[in-house]
């Protein structure tokens, strides 16, 4: 039951990042710290940040309702969440000066991370 919660809860915040970077990809750009050059950047920007993220919450939730599939999208979790936390923790302290934005979303991914490191200890008991 904690998984499909912990899944669900994912699934809509990718959902509200999707929307909120599709309907307002310049405020959201600006908020984390990007610039858009030319269309190129825009293609791009609006690529990962809705399409992928749309990606991840069709299929977490389709996880989250297949209990053979919970565990998988679990790990999935853990394993983007600990990769994000290395890269952003070790960039953040070789940059340094960083906005109050990166500390909120960092802030989010770390709590998410931690938590399904916790689900997967919590399994493997």
């Amino acid at each position: 039951m904690m998984i499909q919660i912990y899944l669900l809860v994912n699934a809509f915040l990718y959902l509200l990042f999707t929307v909120w970077c599709l309907v307002k990809n310049e405020t959201s750009a600006r908020f984390l710290g990007y610039g858009f050059l030319n269309n190129t950047g825009k293609v791009e920007y609006l690529t990962i940040y809705t399409g992928l993220q749309l990606g991840f919450t069709v299929f977490l939730t389709i996880a989250a309702f297949k209990e053979e599939m919970r565990f998988t999208g679990l790990l999935f979790l853990v394993c983007l969440y600990l990769g994000i936390m290395l890269t952003r923790t070790s960039a953040a302290l070789y940059f340094g000066h960083l906005d109050k934005a990166t500390y909120w979303v960092g802030g989010l991914e770390y709590a998410l991370g931690i938590w399904g490191l916790i689900l997967i200890l919590c399994k493997s008991k």
